[in-house]
């Protein structure tokens, strides 16, 4: 919604409550924001609120953020090859673990990045690297499992992948 629009509305309800007699005025002001502004998420849904095992070798303060979320750290740079790009077809071995140190996934996936093949936090991730580069990153709940979570996910988790290139498939 219009953040002006908002204000403006919430201004007028909160002047015609004022001018009836104010105290019921203000609570509904308060319930009108609060349904166009929903309130904070938890802190255990931020990556950067969070405490890491340690054996996950995780510090958000060294970490980059793409612009959609993902926290990420470059491990490894990997060969001399081309960088993968958004469209590109790659063959990557990933690990997850939630914040506590609890494996929850790993595999081999080959994938065309940008498709939907893979978590959505991993595929934001992986363009720019070259074959053999590895990264470890930090996926907010909405760029992992989500509200949904699995079987062994909870739903909302924040998770901790470590990623190889394998190669790039041209």
């Amino acid at each position: 919604m219009n953040r002006p629009l908002t204000s403006l509305a919430l201004a007028a309800v909160a002047g015609l409550g004022l001018s009836c007699g104010g105290g019921a005025a203000r609570s509904t002001v308060d319930r009108l924001r609060a349904s166009i502004e929903p309130p904070p998420p938890p802190p255990d849904t931020i990556p950067e609120m969070l405490d890491y095992a340690a054996s996950l070798g995780v510090n958000v303060s060294d970490m980059k953020k793409l612009p959609e979320g993902v926290l990420y750290d470059d491990v490894s740079a990997g060969g001399d090859s081309a960088t993968a790009v958004t469209g590109d077809s790659v063959e990557i071995r990933y690990e997850g673990w939630l914040p506590n140190g609890t494996k929850v996934d790993s595999g081999t996936a080959a994938l065309r990045l940008g498709g939907g093949g893979m978590l959505q936090g991993v595929e934001l991730a992986v363009p720019g690297m070259r074959a053999g580069a590895k990264r470890k990153l930090v996926l907010p709940p909405g760029l992992g499992y989500g509200a949904d979570g699995t079987e062994t996910v909870p739903s909302n988790s924040v998770l901790v992948y470590d990623v190889e290139l394998r190669r790039i498939i041209r």
